[in-house]
């Protein structure tokens, strides 16, 4: 089309000049026309210091050597015609592909510097052809040598927010919107669609079928205890005018089972979708979930795999890399005095969150001396690592005096024995019948304090065992954060983590001494005549959040999550998106007399709680 228009001047241009002249030009560019590049350029080379047709040969001329992917000679005749004819009137031709050359070329700055002389949707077409279609590794690579051009950091927040859920770099999406103002968790698709009641589809392996056999009743019990608790939040919000009803729907843990149901139109007026949670089901679930632009939440997974590229996917709990990133933020903050630090895993969900902790906590200048993948066949060599001493001889290199003063020394241990001949074994005595007495240190092979912390991403009994007698043994200040099921264990107490003031990743945390979880227990007993359990926890919780948020904000409710405020829990410590896909809200949790209490949740959320009005 640029090229159409520009014929079209030069046809005015032509009338009434020189029938020579004239005559070549057009047979140049009838060669141009058909292709034939290289006799064009050779033409319209011999027509360029005409007086007539000098300033349109030269650019045809140069036109024609881009088409031949000479880019270093269209861009010299390029640059020549800005010298040789200040005043033409094409000059913005000229500048528009002196802009396309140097795109070509990857040379950006200057490419940049040519789009600005352009008019506003001449820059903003080129830009668009070029970085629209660069791939996020290029993008990565140009903001790294242009970290102050807005276009630049536009479209590769733009090319990040593309990718699947878990491939996003957040770390640098969070740069972008930080250093160019770019939102990144944005609702304006989404529309504000109200309802008196909301259908929301519960989709969960009830195996409504096996109910006959016991054994398969007691495997379930997590997912029944997951929906009693549903139906109690649903009871309580009605009591509120918040209605939903909530529809069961069993996938048997089956694709095949699930695809019916999407067949079947069984899904069809879901308003909300809770589940599924296994693979094969949840293809089907996501499929539907993106196709017909109906919200679905993960009660339980931390995989954020799954969410994968539906935008309509969420997962309640905060995912593996959200755990460890968030852990991670926390021990800058605790053990900023020493920057050094051991890092452990034992499954490929562990390396999961280490690898965000370790990825996160470098970036506060924090130095991982190690970091290993280990097995319970490991728990004996960790201790002997951490606590393996030896000696070294003080009365050799320093006076009496001297001796003293290091025994003085928190975490130095000075000691002393007699002195015994290293062949016979036999003590040395000095003139008078005495002993001769040796001063001597004893050194861990890893020095007290020379390590800051260790994190540890493990639920291996054994290993956390390890780990917690390590530190007993060294009495020094190296800290310790792992997972809170070392509570459960059976080879661990409660006195000895809190002494070690060992801190714990607790994504699922909830205060069972605190009132809101004792009303909501009571009424537990009162429905189903029992106190709940933590999937009854879950699934009331998720269930108030999103009536809550329906309430709100309507059908689409994740326009409140993708705010970025901060959402508090009823029972549970709450939720915060932004633009992430998984819940941000991780407590660290320590013991203090014996009770598990958080450490940091409820200082590190900002902004005002969209519930305050509940």
């Amino acid at each position: 089309m640029r090229l159409t228009l520009f014929s079209l001047l030069i046809s005015y241009f032509l009338l009434g000049y020189s029938q020579s002249s004239q005559g070549e030009y057009l047979e140049a560019k009838r060669q141009f026309s058909l292709g034939n590049y290289k006799v064009a350029k050779q033409s319209f080379q011999s027509l360029s210091n005409d007086d007539t047709f000098g300033e349109y040969a030269s650019f045809y001329y140069a036109l024609s050597a881009l088409k031949l992917e000479e880019l270093k000679v269209a861009e010299d005749m390029w640059k020549q015609i800005r010298v040789r004819y200040p005043d033409w009137e094409n000059q913005p031709e000229v500048n528009f592909w002196l802009t396309y050359v140097a795109f070509q070329q990857g040379r950006l700055w200057q490419a940049f510097r040519e789009a600005e002389s352009l008019p506003e949707d001449d820059k903003n077409f080129i830009i668009d052809q070029f970085l629209g279609q660069m791939s996020v590794s290029g993008l990565d690579s140009a903001y790294a040598l242009n970290p102050k051009n807005a276009y630049i950091a536009k479209y590769y927040a733009e090319a990040i927010k593309a990718l699947p859920y878990e491939e996003r770099d957040y770390f640098m999406l969070t740069e972008l919107a930080e250093k160019h103002n770019i939102e990144i968790g944005s609702d304006e698709n989404l529309p504000i669609i109200k309802k008196d009641e909301y259908a929301v589809a519960v989709v969960l392996p009830f195996m409504f079928e096996s109910l006959e056999t016991p054994q398969s009743v007691i495997r379930n019990s997590i997912i029944f205890d997951l929906y009693q608790g549903m139906q109690l939040a649903e009871k309580e919000l009605r009591n509120v005018n918040i209605n939903l009803n909530l529809f069961p729907f069993d996938t048997q843990k089956k694709g095949a089972v699930t695809y019916d149901l999407i067949k079947n139109k069984h899904l069809d007026k879901a308003d909300v979708i809770v589940g599924p949670l296994y693979s094969g089901p949840s293809r089907y679930i996501s499929k539907f979930s993106k196709e017909n632009k109906v919200t679905m939440v993960n009660p339980v997974s931390s995989n954020d795999e799954i969410i994968g590229d539906n935008p309509y996917s969420y997962l309640f709990k905060p995912s593996y890399s959200t755990q460890g990133r968030e852990a991670a933020k926390f021990a800058a903050r605790k053990f900023e005095d020493n920057k050094k630090l051991f890092i452990f895993y034992e499954t490929d969900r562990d390396s999961i969150v280490a690898n965000a902790y370790r990825e996160t906590i470098e970036r506060d200048s924090f130095f991982v001396v190690r970091f290993e993948r280990l097995t319970n066949e490991d728990a004996q060599q960790i201790q002997k690592d951490f606590t393996e001493q030896y000696e070294v001889r003080l009365d050799t290199m320093y006076s009496q005096a001297e001796i003293d003063s290091i025994a003085e020394i928190p975490g130095r241990l000075v000691r002393t024995r007699s002195l015994r001949n290293e062949v016979s074994g036999r003590i040395i005595r000095d003139s008078n019948g005495e002993d001769v007495i040796e001063s001597y240190e004893v050194k861990f092979k890893v020095q007290p304090d020379s390590i800051g912390h260790i994190f540890a991403a493990t639920s291996s009994n054994l290993l956390a065992n390890n780990f917690i007698s390590m530190a007993e043994v060294r009495s020094d200040s190296i800290g310790i954060i792992g997972y809170d099921d070392w509570l459960d264990f059976s080879l661990v107490a409660y006195d000895q983590l809190e002494r070690l003031q060992v801190d714990f990743l607790s994504p699922s945390f909830y205060n069972e001494e605190d009132i809101d979880f004792e009303i909501v227990s009571d009424k537990f007993v009162d429905s189903i005549g029992t106190a709940p359990s933590e999937y009854h926890i879950y699934g009331y919780e998720l269930i108030w959040h999103i009536g809550q948020a329906l309430k709100k904000h309507g059908k689409y409710f994740q326009r409140g999550w993708i705010s970025g405020e901060y959402l508090s829990g009823n029972i549970m410590e709450g939720l915060k998106y932004g633009p992430y896909k998984d819940n941000q809200v991780v407590p660290i949790t320590t013991l203090k007399d014996l009770q598990l209490q958080i450490n940091n949740a409820k200082q590190e959320v900002e902004g005002s709680d969209e519930y305050s009005d509940k």
